[in-house]
């Protein structure tokens, strides 16, 4: 997924950072403060072209889910802070796994 400023992609001329893979946990996951106040946060760095291309996000809680109903979980909190088309791109980054 490329996005760029000016066309909503950003290219490695502009950022060198960008291509470098970055992966991101987030433990309690499935809690409040995740869906409440962590995923949110992440989502406006996503839409400020603040995460590289090959940004990972990985959610991690004892609460037993798979990828998809953690995203179904997280999806309308979301979308109290980003329009529909982008939360989406959002959540292909987003993966949950039980522990």
């Amino acid at each position: 997924m490329e996005r760029s400023k000016s066309e909503g992609v950003l290219c490695e001329e502009e950022e060198p950072w960008i291509n470098q893979p970055l992966s991101i946990v987030v433990c309690g996951a499935s809690g409040d403060l995740a869906k409440k106040k962590t995923y949110p946060a992440l989502l406006g760095l996503f839409e400020d072209y603040a995460l590289g291309n090959k940004t990972l996000i990985v959610g991690y809680a004892r609460s037993k889910m798979n990828d998809v109903d953690f995203r179904d979980k997280l999806k309308p909190w979301l979308l109290k802070h980003g329009s529909e088309e982008q939360v989406e791109k959002f959540l292909d980054l987003c993966y949950y796994r039980t522990g």
